[in-house]
């Protein structure tokens, strides 16, 4: 039985966004034309910039690089050629990227490998139009490239017993003129963010920089909500905001104080006023996890 040689690789997971809906709201044809279309824009730029594409997968293409520089070229490119496609198509189409740099066995035209799973799990983490990286691309990138990365996070990965920094690829210009600001912009803040699940009361300050919400003990804030994914949630300081990024399963419901009602799926939204947030199922008298936001001087 032979044994196939390991080679570490830079891994690229480019995913397209809300693919379902759209085949719900533009029909079987119309959505598989644009989806495959994307498909070929993605591939195209991976052969450009020195990429070999592994396997396409429903919405999603899977490419590896031998150079890491290589992989961040790519996925910078694949976001500006997806955006352009879709002001030109005149569609709201998107992709969210996933970046790894590690080990993995190249076998029959396919990869295997812990480092798959990683790139994989980045991909999940990335909203629309985000490029999330790993420390490991990072550490390899030229000192060019290195100037438009900042710190994005710190997640659990399944596998891992430490949970891994996570980075984000800015590749819009207006992005990298923002990653020069000083962060002590933050100290002029005066409000905090309270959250009230039940009897329990949390304060998010803007120096602990994020917050994760979901049904795991390793959450800050632990919602025992059936519907509920195990990290279902990330509430994060950002630009003078309080956002909310869902990176669930089944989605995260928004009611604001003025009654408005939001479904995010994969999104960001900015957190104003006060409001109620459902994990999983919508904000009622029936659901029993509902959280409560409100803000406070301090």
């Amino acid at each position: 039985m032979s044994t196939a040689a390991q080679k570490s690789y830079a891994i690229v997971f480019a995913d397209i966004v809300d693919s379902t809906r759209m085949y719900e709201n533009l029909g079987d044809n119309r959505a598989k034309q644009l989806i495959t279309n994307l498909e070929d824009i993605i591939a195209e730029v991976v052969a450009e910039t020195g990429g070999y594409v592994v396997e396409v997968v429903g919405d999603e293409v899977m490419s590896r690089y031998n150079h890491v520089s290589d992989a961040a070229t790519g996925a910078c490119l694949m976001q500006e050629r997806v955006d352009a496609y879709a002001k030109r198509s005149g569609m709201k189409l998107s992709a969210r990227i996933g970046l790894h740099f590690g080990p993995a066995i190249v076998e029959g035209g396919r990869m295997y490998g812990d480092s798959v799973n990683v790139a994989a799990r980045m991909a999940a983490i990335a909203q629309s139009q985000q490029i999330i990286t790993t420390e490991q691309v990072v550490q390899n990138l030229s000192d060019e490239q290195k100037k438009i990365v900042r710190q994005f996070d710190k997640v659990k990965v399944k596998g891992k017993q430490e949970r891994m920094v996570i980075y984000d690829l800015l590749w819009r210009k207006d992005d990298i003129t923002f990653i020069h600001t000083s962060p002590l912009t933050q100290s002029t803040v005066t409000r905090i963010l309270t959250l009230q699940y039940g009897n329990r009361r949390f304060n998010f300050l803007p120096q602990q920089g994020s917050m994760h919400i979901g049904r795991d003990s390793s959450n800050e804030l632990v919602v025992t909500a059936a519907a509920a994914s195990r990290t279902h949630a990330v509430l994060e300081y950002s630009r003078g905001k309080y956002v909310l990024s869902d990176i669930s399963t089944n989605g995260t419901y928004l009611t604001t104080q003025n009654h408005q009602s939001l479904y995010l799926r994969r999104e960001t939204v900015p957190l104003l006023g006060s409001g109620k947030i459902g994990l999983g199922e919508p904000v009622s008298d029936k659901n029993q996890h509902v959280i409560r936001y409100y803000f406070q001087e301090v």
